[in-house]
């Protein structure tokens, strides 16, 4: 009875780091060893999620505990020389990695970890020694590459960057002794891509293709013409490579991608259609499809595709796996509590927590709704949500869960039937209060009050933010008064016509509050903009040439937000055009509101 109710604490705690709540998993690992202190499976997760907090010396602790009373655990000496490694004290992380080995002689992780080291250490003799004796990590399949990716997925990006380089080293040295190896081109481009190196892969991909014309050659070139930008030559790539090889299912899903991006939306579906017959199970080019399908307002289908989204390589378990409760169908709830619970962005988040209400109508007992710290205060004004929990906090009891996102396709939600009754999100009448205590807010009676963010922080971010030089045309206008909304980025504002109130902002209830104060939010594609949405505030949204899939096309208005509205790009990366359209529109709507504040 004891061990199954130790398996089944381990599992519960497993399943709470696994979700991310970090905090929850600790709380039970630490009830664990104090019934337990020698339940070496709880102090070895502790060691791991201090090392992730990170808190280099503690999880140090844990791990030296562990090997005190298990000293034939291979990987808690792997864990302990990654934890040196990180604090820079590379010869205490290679004598754990020597350790690990002596345990496990085949444990190929061990093997790299302890040649990135030697390397740093510049000690080329016992390098030379540990490759001889371990054989090469390439035989083992625990290739730098791949152990450069699981580091990149656990967030250990000094480690993945490591891996990186040992990987592109060992390419560079096939190159040097054969250099028509072409593959060893092909494969050092893709690191070079990943390294943000652009000419050099370039050149690298066309090496590779010079020696031999293969089709995977195509497309790793169509993939860096991709992300510098040069759509039409990435199309050109990806055409050869299909021509090459007509079952190339990546080939025609990155084809895809790059149409999606020049909004020829329809020829993009083909591609991602044929893509997925040719490779049913490919999550990617799936939740592409859904994307495309939400722009041209086909939410039925769209949202069914938009569900791949949890099969992603990068995505964590399902909900029903980390949580342990099923995933509410739409079925009447009859008193039953239901966890809702955000996924993604803030915007996400602040954009489908509108659904809380239509779920309460259902007949549920309570609504609960977990999400981020910065968002906690916020949703509590949030209509249908009776309880809000931060991520990694204890849950309360529930019966169903559901994520935001999944809620219109779960409700049906037709373009015709968005729930965009607003506002649905409020400012709290004492932060209010605060704000308007701010004295640099209502410093001159009679102006227009402009909010502004020019940055985004997605990985999106470079096609979705704007120069802030931009908006100083804007405060040209002799009634118009800029405040930034911005957090990050906010030195470039020294001596600029912009008052910077990046002190009053430290949770989204409280930017709520500014913005109460605000006539008008100008902005690019953030979170920002979605929270003076919900307000209910004027708010005019800043969208690249290519939009996400929420604001649809050609329109200048949005079906989620009554009052926003649309500023499109009309060439890819052209804003100067865009903010020419703001500025008039400015001049106009700023100069009526002026009146009628003097009024």
């Amino acid at each position: 009875m004891i061990q199954q109710a130790d398996n089944n604490r381990l599992k519960e705690a497993l399943s709470h780091y696994k979700a991310g709540r970090l905090d929850k998993a600790r709380a039970v690992y630490l009830a664990m060893l104090k019934q337990q202190p020698h339940q070496v499976e709880a102090m070895q997760m502790l060691g791991i999620i201090a090392y992730q907090t990170p808190e280099y010396d503690r999880a140090i602790n844990y791990f030296q505990q562990v090997i005190s009373i298990k000293p034939d655990w291979p990987e808690t000496y792997n864990n302990l020389g990654a934890s040196f490694w990180e604090q820079g004290k590379i010869e205490q992380a290679i004598a754990a990695y020597k350790q690990a080995i002596a345990v496990k002689p085949d444990y190929h992780d061990a093997y790299n970890n302890l040649v990135v080291a030697l390397e740093k250490q510049g000690k080329r003799l016992e390098l030379r020694e540990t490759h001889q004796r371990g054989g090469s990590p390439h035989q083992s399949g625990a290739t730098p590459e791949k152990l450069a990716a699981m580091r990149r997925q656990e967030k250990r990006y000094r480690e993945a960057s490591a891996h990186y380089q040992q990987a592109l080293a060992c390419y560079e040295k096939v190159i040097s002794i054969d250099p028509k190896c072409a593959d060893a081109y092909y494969n050092a481009a893709k690191i070079m891509e990943k390294q943000n190196r652009r000419e050099e892969a370039i050149a690298y991909c066309k090496k590779a293709i010079a020696i031999k014309p293969k089709a995977k050659f195509y497309n790793q070139l169509g993939n860096c013409y991709q992300r510098w930008g040069n759509l039409a030559e990435a199309i050109a790539c990806y055409q050869k490579a299909i021509a090459l090889k007509p079952d190339f299912a990546d080939a025609y899903s990155n084809l895809g991608v790059a149409l999606q991006e020049q909004l020829k939306l329809q020829e993009a579906m083909s591609y991602f259609r044929h893509a997925i017959a040719l490779k049913p199970d490919q999550a990617e080019t799936h939740l592409n499809l859904g994307m495309c399908l939400l722009s041209l307002q086909d939410f039925q289908q769209g949202f069914v595709e938009y569900e791949w989204r949890w099969r992603l390589k990068a995505q964590p378990p399902t909900p029903e796996q980390i949580l342990g409760k099923p995933l509410w169908d739409g079925s009447p709830l009859a008193g039953k509590t239901i966890l809702l619970h955000t996924e993604q962005g803030y915007g996400d988040a602040i954009q489908f927590v509108r659904y809380a209400p239509l779920v309460a109508q259902r007949g549920a007992g309570k609504v609960i709704l977990e999400t981020n710290r910065a968002l906690r205060r916020l949703f509590t004004t949030a209509p249908g949500v009776q309880e809000v929990v931060v991520k990694g906090e204890p849950l309360p009891a529930f019966d169903l869960q559901v994520p935001l996102m999944s809620l219109p396709r779960i409700l049906g939600t037709t373009i015709e039937t968005i729930p965009a009754r607003i506002p649905y999100l409020y400012a709290e009448e004492k932060d209010a209060e605060g704000a308007v205590k701010y004295s640099e807010l209502l410093r001159t009676e009679g102006e227009v009050k402009v909010g502004i963010v020019w940055a985004a922080k997605s990985h999106t971010a470079s096609k979705r933010s704007c120069p802030v030089s931009l908006f100083l045309e804007l405060s040209q206008i002799p009634w118009v008064s800029l405040y930034s909304l911005q957090k990050e980025h906010t030195d470039i504002l020294d001596g600029a016509p912009i008052q910077d109130l990046r002190e009053l902002l430290h949770d989204f209830a409280d930017t709520a509050a500014v913005i109460s104060q605000l006539d008008l939010v100008i902005s690019v594609d953030t979170a920002v903009a979605h929270l003076a949405g919900a307000l209910g505030k004027p708010v005019w949204v800043l969208l690249p040439f290519s939009p996400d899939w929420r604001w649809l096309l050609d329109r200048s208005s949005s079906p989620w937000y009554p009052t926003m509205r649309l500023f499109r790009q009309q060439q890819p990366g052209d804003w100067s055009e865009l903010f020419a359209r703001v500025k008039s529109a400015l001049l106009s709507w700023s100069g009526e509101w002026s009146v009628m504040i003097r009024k």
